[in-house]
């Protein structure tokens, strides 16, 4: 079953880096396909980036992450809104927070 067939927004929710602190937002995926080129918006417990045309526009960092954080765990070089990202509230990452407590 095709999970994005006809959406008109794709959100990916994930964490931002393996156990071992590598990159999982990678230049080419490396796992089977459900889209080609079909995702909006990706939403970790470090930041929410939006995949344009011209690559992956880091929009907002959690108030605990830096840049430099966020770039080293990211394989694309990640674009900067004018007047670089925002900083987004905790609150609605708590589940990510439970989620890893388990």
């Amino acid at each position: 079953m095709d999970l994005v067939a006809g959406a008109k927004r794709v959100f990916i929710a994930m964490e931002h880096a393996t156990r071992d602190n590598k990159p999982k937002i990678l230049k080419k995926c490396t796992l089977p396909l459900t889209g080609v080129e079909v995702v909006d918006h990706i939403v970790t417990e470090l930041a929410v980036i939006d995949v344009t045309p011209d690559g992956l526009l880091l929009r907002e960092l959690a108030p605990d992450a830096t840049l430099e954080q966020v770039q080293s765990l990211t394989e694309p070089k990640l674009l900067l809104p004018r007047g670089g990202p925002q900083t987004f509230a905790r609150v609605a990452f708590k589940c990510c927070e439970r989620r890893r407590a388990i």
